[in-house]
């Protein structure tokens, strides 16, 4: 949940007091706050928050011997600190802090530390489990002093540093965040004229995040705004001094989708189903192997108002046809399977299991490669994947083959490119006589589990077979009956039914990028989206690889529709991975609703570029 929050900066101690009290009326919580010293007076960065939580205390302006002393106090009364700043204020050490009345794990509390002593502590704490969780810089009489709390709980890893120049932080933020670590607190303070830096860095969960620092008021007030423009929200602030003026460094999270993002998302997508009257529709998008938005739209079901959601599965048509290019590859690497094996006739894959092929008939030459490449020889015109309902996988390929049938190839194999359905079918009938499995399983077994995908299946064809949390399909063509045609039949090109954020799953083990481990290997991706070099019948480029559409940029996607329903999924080039699928297409204006339903995503893309770690799904 978002809640509400505040933030000041450059406060005096009594306009700090005053805002304090305001914030605390209305339900706020202080959440940070940092004191430094500016021209012999004290100022207040700090931010608030709406938010519940247990009982709190905070004080500011305290001595050395006056912040013991409530140490002393509070700990006594079950509180534990949870921040502390330390400054100075006409030659004299100040603290403020926050504290929590709760229980938790053991902590340490230090204050007054010089370097050598905060490292002393480090040493001494680390082998004990305790790690940092809060650190202050400042200077006292010209000589740095330190701050800081340790917690003794688990951690996968963290890294403290002190006495940094501007330049080391830097190169020691760079280091950090490159092997991602999150920035969990940053000090900044001021020794013989020069500012210095201590900081600590966490293995943590994924977040959104953004930092900076050696910030004029100025540049802090403008950085503020656009980072609030942007959706982020500031949760940890240092001010401190730089010869007689101030500077800030800040942490900002962005830990969910600002307001007008959320309204973009839904205008954008609002818009394509009108435009397609589209009943329902979900979407799902991972950036550098993170989900980070899943949603869903309108209707599942019209009739009885049930809304769609991110659960709900959908007919993913032609978006099949990655999946089992994947599966073919699978028993490629596991040496039961070549692209060059031809499938029909002697010596074959499937022999003469549908029929005995004259010796020189060119669908002898037909390879596996011809197959997920569209250049069998075929001509999509000659296609019968939308035609005899009434045969099943095995008599439509028998009927395919069958010279009284006319269906004679219409170019040599391999040398043009012309998508072919078909073609895929006759893979999922590979699959099965390589693997011994049936296809569907050799998926389920080798392609989906290892992608961590249980909710994908095989679709039915009758409304009667549609599984409890799949959406109803609505045709916008009386020539078109969602339920008339044999999707079941169609399994290795066309038949299979899953959610988007499933597909996401899927196509994040086999994007090529190290974020997530992918369920082939890097020379066998590179297989996989190496372009046919087999031209279209008007000699154009193909720009189609082996169950995958593809561009000179190196994104690779596939597009995919059928009566009643409409998909894509995408791989991007900038680590971006999506999936968009609705329960209706627009049979009027096919072609547009495909260039839509492409360029969706591309829209929200283009206009967000910070995404959430976490986005509810």
């Amino acid at each position: 949940m978002a809640y509400a929050w505040q933030a000041r900066h450059g406060l005096t101690a009594a306009q700090y007091q005053a805002t304090f009290n305001s914030l605390v009326s209305q339900g706020y919580r202080l959440i940070d706050v940092s004191g430094y010293g500016v021209g012999g007076v004290d100022r207040y960065d700090a931010v608030w928050e709406q938010s519940p939580g247990p009982a709190w205390q905070a004080r500011h302006g305290l001595s050395a011997a006056e912040h013991q002393a409530l140490f002393n106090d509070l700990t006594r009364q079950g509180y534990r600190p949870v921040r502390v700043s330390g400054y100075e204020v006409g030659g004299q050490a100040r603290y403020a802090s926050i504290w929590h009345k709760t229980d938790g794990p053991p902590f340490r509390a230090r204050h007054g530390l010089t370097a050598a002593e905060l490292q002393a502590e480090y040493d001494a704490l680390t082998p004990q489990g305790y790690h940092p969780v809060d650190v202050s810089g400042y200077s006292v009489g010209g000589q740095p002093r330190f701050a800081a709390i340790w917690e003794k709980s688990p951690i996968a890893g963290w890294v403290a540093r002190h006495g940094l120049s501007p330049s080391e932080y830097q190169a020691q933020f760079n280091q950090w965040a490159n092997e991602g670590y999150i920035l969990l607190r940053v000090s900044g303070y001021e020794v013989g004229g020069q500012n210095f830096y201590t900081a600590i860095w966490i293995q943590g969960p994924a977040l959104t995040w953004f930092s900076r620092h050696g910030l004029t008021d100025a540049e802090y007030q403008a950085d503020f705004n656009a980072m609030v423009a942007r959706g982020f929200r500031l949760v940890k602030v240092s001010g401190y001094p730089l010869r007689g003026t101030a500077r800030h460094a800040a942490i900002w999270h962005k830990p969910s989708l600002s307001d007008a993002e959320q309204a973009f998302i839904d205008q954008t997508v609002t818009t394509f189903m009108n435009n397609h009257r589209v009943p329902g529709l979900s979407l799902a998008l991972a950036h550098r192997g993170r989900l980070v938005l899943s949603q869903a739209f309108g209707l599942a079901n019209t009739a009885t108002n049930e809304r769609v959601t991110t659960n709900h599965l959908f007919r993913i048509a032609s978006v099949s046809k990655p999946i089992t290019s994947v599966a073919v590859f699978r028993l490629i690497e596991a040496g039961r399977l070549n692209l060059g094996d031809r499938v029909f006739g002697p010596n074959s894959i499937l022999g003469n299991t549908y029929g005995t092929l004259p010796a020189n008939s060119p669908i002898n030459q037909i390879t596996v490669q011809h197959l997920l490449e569209h250049t069998s020889g075929w001509a999509t015109s000659q296609d019968p994947m939308f035609t005899m309902f009434n045969l099943n996988q095995d008599e439509l390929i028998t009927w395919m083959l069958d010279p009284a049938n006319n269906r004679p190839l219409t170019h040599t194999p391999g040398t043009r490119f012309e998508y072919l359905n078909f073609g895929y079918l006759v893979l999922g009938r590979v699959i099965e006589q390589v693997s011994g499995q049936t296809y569907a399983d050799y998926v389920r077994q080798n392609v989906l589990a290892p992608s961590g995908i249980t909710d994908m299946h095989i679709a039915g064809d009758t409304l009667a077979q549609r599984r409890p949390n799949e959406v109803v399909y609505y045709s916008q063509t009386a020539a078109w009956n969602p339920y008339a045609i044999r999707v079941s039949r169609m399994d290795a090109h066309g038949g299979w039914i899953a959610s988007a954020k499933d597909l996401v799953k899927f196509a994040l083990r086999v994007d090529g990028f190290a974020t997530v481990p992918d369920i082939l290997r890097p020379a066998t991706l590179g297989t996989m989206i190496t372009p046919t070099t087999a031209p279209r019948p008007d000699m154009t480029p193909a720009n189609y690889a082996k169950g995958w559409a593809i561009n000179a940029l190196g994104n690779y996607w596939h597009l995919g529709d059928l009566p009643g329903t409409a998909s894509i999924l995408v791989r991007t080039n900038n680590q971006y991975v999506w999936a968009i699928l609705a329960n209706s297409r627009n049979d009027a204006q096919l072609d547009q609703m495909r260039a839509d339903i492409d360029a969706l995503m591309w829209t929200i893309i283009n206009r967000i570029t910070d995404w959430p770690a976490g986005v509810p799904g």
